[in-house]
């Protein structure tokens, strides 16, 4: 890993530059800016819209306890995920680097002029975050879509019993190598097929309201004959685990702020954002409405595989079979957007000298961040491997909550160290104090009512500050070793992969 280094620059050790210069000449490798407003919205609701709607249903209304609150909460987590949406891009259009969470609290938090000991403060949390995200959050979070997309593949194979472990594991690694492969050879690619994903997604929205309708038209329903609200659960404790369960399938708001230096111009993600959330808050609403038309309260809270019951319901096991496609399709181009947004994280701390240098390379041909890819891609399969990670979703959710809450806060700090710096798109002064305040109590009450997923939470966050201290911020407590292995990795990973060290300057994006 690359040392500390005080003016936020990426600093290679000489064994490396010398690498660098061998590998790649003095050619300047950059991302290719792609990025338009449809493939923007394409992306966004590719990444959104995946297993989350198929699964948290169950989560929200066994909270809920109605389905009018349910519907309420429903409405509120995607406010909430528009709220920090447009606050993540009023950051994105003048910090000018890819990495989202990242990139904004290095920058929030870093006084490099003024203190160094604040300094080292928003690089050490910044590399916390980066650790987040490379060994917990998006591994855990995409090995999960994976298992779900390999269950439901095989579903018409096994109507009358479960499908092997091992066939599902398998099934699963093949939907990251597939996505990741279309990542590592076109950006743009990717985007079109994640284009092409959200109008099939669309498709299958209109194809549930239609079988609700059906359902209705033929009498089939008592559910909108009764009480809304009746047996609603107003706890706060509830109410944030029910928020929970809906954000869960509102996760990947802030996925085009990984892509900012990639982005066709300034205009593109506050576009994104305005055009692209609406649509989703409206298939979310759309879609519970027809699921509560078809089954019962009770019927929605056994189960988390909640489209199969539907499709059955309405017609019969050839729906089963056909709903099985569709969730599989549209998880698969959530598990693509995964893939794309963490090897972007990578990419970006590699090239800040917090992670070994070769992850900063870009590929000679394709110009996509091929060695960040790979690696993202290994990481996710090896946690496909252990047979129960579902018990650590809360955990991870309540520690990205805190980095989101880092991040708000960053956005109002720089509102006044960064004051003069041009700024294509605002947001009210109000939403990001509500953000945080939101933030706030998405993280406190969860940690209150399961402690043991608060210690869990802790528990993946701690190693990153030893990590930090003794490998990046003081070279001389490194072993010299380190520093020749990582030129030595960098040279061999470059020629392996056919990349070269990205060059990186602000005036380029």
């Amino acid at each position: 890993m690359a040392g500390h280094h005080e003016e936020g620059k990426p600093l290679l050790s000489a064994h490396v530059q010398s690498a660098a210069a061998t590998d790649g000449g003095e050619e300047k490798k950059k991302l290719k800016k792609e990025l338009t407003v449809l493939y923007g919205v394409g992306f966004l609701i590719s990444d959104i819209i995946g297993s989350g709607i198929f699964l948290s249903p169950n989560g929200v209304i066994a909270q809920a306890g109605s389905y009018g609150l349910a519907l309420v909460i429903w409405i509120v987590s995607g406010l909430m995920a528009t709220g920090g949406a447009l606050c993540y891009s009023e950051l994105g259009t003048f910090v000018k680097k890819s990495g989202s969470e990242y990139a904004y609290i290095a920058e929030a938090y870093s006084f490099r002029k003024r203190n160094k000991y604040v300094s080292t403060v928003g690089e050490c949390m910044a590399f916390i975050n980066v650790w987040m995200v490379m060994v917990v959050s998006t591994p855990m979070s995409t090995a999960i879509e994976a298992l779900l997309a390999a269950e439901y593949l095989v579903k018409p194979f096994y109507l009358n019993c479960d499908a092997p472990t091992l066939v599902l594991k398998l099934i699963a690694a093949v939907t990251v190598v597939i996505p990741a492969c279309v990542n590592a050879y076109s950006v743009k690619l990717t985007l079109q097929i994640s284009t092409f994903i959200t109008f099939v997604k669309f498709i299958a929205t209109t194809f549930v309201v239609a079988l609700a309708v059906y359902y209705l038209s033929i009498g089939c329903n008592r559910t909108f004959n009764n009480d809304f609200f009746k047996r609603s659960n107003y706890s706060p404790y509830g109410l944030s685990l029910g928020l929970y369960a809906a954000l869960w399938s509102y996760d990947g708001w802030n996925c085009v702020n990984f892509m900012t230096e990639e982005t066709k111009n300034d205009k593109t993600l506050p576009r994104t954002i305005c055009i692209g959330m609406p649509l989703i808050i409206f298939c979310y609403v759309i879609i519970n409405l027809s699921f509560f038309a078809v089954l019962s309260v009770g019927e929605i809270a056994d189960t988390t595989a909640v489209a199969l019951p539907f499709a059955y319901k309405t017609i019969g096991t050839t729906g089963e079979v056909l709903f099985s496609l569709l969730v599989t399709l549209s998880t698969f181009g959530a598990i693509s957007v995964n893939i794309l947004i963490d090897a972007r994280v990578k990419f970006v701390a590699a090239r800040d000298g917090l992670l070994p240098s070769f992850l900063y390379g870009i590929h000679n041909n394709f110009r996509t961040p091929l060695p960040a890819i790979v690696i993202s891609s290994t990481f996710i399969i090896l946690m496909i491997i252990p047979s129960n990670i579902n018990q650590l979703v809360n955990s991870y959710s309540l520690a990205m909550w805190i980095f989101y809450a880092l991040v708000f806060v960053g956005l109002l700090i720089m509102r006044v160290t960064h004051k003069d710096v041009k700024r294509p798109f605002k947001v009210f002064l109000p939403l990001p104090i509500l953000m945080v305040l939101i933030s706030v109590f998405l993280v406190i009450l969860p940690a209150i009512g399961q402690p043991v997923d608060a210690a869990i939470a802790i528990g993946l966050i701690l190693p990153a500050i030893p990590v930090y201290f003794i490998f990046i911020f003081k070279s001389k407590w490194r072993p010299k070793i380190f520093s020749r292995i990582n030129a030595t990795s960098t040279r061999f990973m470059n020629r392996l992969l056919n990349s070269s060290l990205s060059k990186y300057s602000e005036s380029d994006i």
